[in-house]
């Protein structure tokens, strides 16, 4: 990814609330996307087989500096902004992750092939190499954005659409718990606040009122003891708990801790609202980034956040009541269970994760400078062997559905 005639000076400064500006090209502005062979070689120049995928020019061409504190990355994390017409199949932004934290540049991606094998909805990914205003950056893992097209591809046919994105936010401590705050559109939201500091921050055009939708989710959710029929018959109404259950049996394996994990975080909500008002909406459970996992903590931790419980108890866990009450019920946490169990025995194992590592180590040996990935890779699967191993001691808990409950849906929960 080539872009030029953006101005860098505003690139690296912030607005009045902390957020990163948005830095706007001149009328000369330029981007291509286009494949290339990895090679460690400059310039680089589009494949002659294939050539150029994307060309943008003008004032519309806009990048902008991503994340919390690793925004402030000298290898930028940025966002680069293309074409605003949705009929085009442009994506209107491409975001470029600078696996800064993660020298084997394979984690993230090994994260998104486990999540589509659990059939998990997941964004696509590429790698890519950017260069900005002349200078070469190196190799990203680029991603199209959580926008209005990846929902509609997911979830077609929903007419009223209210999505919410979990933060850490400035309103609610703890972050976005998915806890019953009160039965209020205000309950969890703080009325003329900026929508990007909320803890459930509004998304895709979402109005507050529809925070009203959010409250009766939550109210339906937590308005039953889990060991009850009630609880069972109700989050199978509002709920995609197949999904949901598939997801964080994942994020444990993964040790992806800052999601809804540890910081209550890192995820959108997706309601289908029921405009007639007579029934809450239908929720289902999009995770967002996926960076922190597999051993990558805050420097100086050093806590092995694949190495805990595989039902969210004990020590280091956030508030998150939307799986911890699911697994207190026997039909779900046996569902849970036996998917885990299913998924170790499949696909996340050592030589399963080689395959699936394979060819992207042949890109990234001859795209990253020095190719020093032998030990990186090495580690990551003896994180995964071990992970897998205790999954296997762990899961003999529970009856089982013979693997087949990963292929099935609720109707066969009875």
């Amino acid at each position: 990814m080539q872009v030029d005639g953006v101005d860098l000076n505003t690139l690296w400064k912030d607005d009045e609330f902390g957020e990163a500006l948005k830095a706007n090209g001149n009328a000369g502005a330029s981007v291509r996307v286009f494949e290339t062979r990895p090679a460690l070689s400059l310039p680089k120049q589009p494949d002659p087989d294939n050539g150029v995928i994307i060309t943008e020019q003008g004032e519309q061409v806009s990048v902008k500096r991503r994340g919390n504190t690793s925004r402030w990355d000298p290898k930028v994390n940025i966002s680069v902004y293309l074409d605003d017409d949705e009929e085009s199949g442009i994506p209107r932004q491409l975001n470029l992750l600078n696996s800064l934290r993660d020298p084997s540049y394979h984690r993230v991606r090994l994260a998104f092939d486990l999540m589509g094998l659990a059939r998990c909805p997941v964004r696509p990914n590429i790698y890519a190499e950017l260069t900005l205003n002349g200078k070469y950056y190196g190799t990203y893992v680029a991603m199209p954005p959580m926008d209005e097209y990846h929902f509609k591809t997911w979830l077609p046919g929903v007419k009223h659409r209210a999505i919410f994105k979990g933060n850490y936010g400035d309103d609610f401590p703890g972050g976005a718990s998915l806890e019953l705050r009160g039965k209020l559109a205000t309950d969890y939201f703080v009325p003329n606040s900026r929508p990007e500091s909320r803890t459930y921050e509004p998304r895709l055009d979402t109005p507050d009122s529809d925070y009203a939708a959010l409250a009766s989710f939550l109210t339906a959710f937590h308005a039953n003891k889990p060991a009850t029929a009630a609880f069972v018959d109700t989050a199978r109404k509002i709920l995609d708990v197949e999904g949901f259950l598939r997801t964080m049996a994942v994020v444990n394996l993964l040790g992806s801790w800052d999601t809804y994990y540890l910081n209550s975080q890192n995820y959108f909500l997706h309601l289908a609202v029921d405009d007639s008002g007579t029934q809450p909406p239908f929720a289902t459970f999009f995770i967002n980034d996926l960076d922190s996992l597999l051993g990558v903590s805050w420097p100086g931790q050093k806590r092995n956040w694949h190495d805990k419980d595989l039902l969210y108890r004990g020590r280091e866990i956030g508030k998150i009541p939307l799986i911890t009450k699911l697994l207190a019920n026997d039909i779900f946490r046996n569902y849970y269970v036996d998917f885990m169990e299913w998924f170790v025995a499949r696909h996340f194992n050592l030589e399963r994760v080689r395959l699936l590592q394979a060819p992207h180590w042949a890109i990234l040996e001859q795209s990253v400078p020095g190719g020093g990935h032998t030990l990186r890779r090495s580690a990551n699967q003896a994180t995964v062997d071990e992970r897998s191993g205790l999954s296997r001691r762990r899961s003999q808990s529970g009856p089982h559905f013979r693997a087949r409950a990963a292929e099935g849906d609720s109707r066969r929960w009875n």
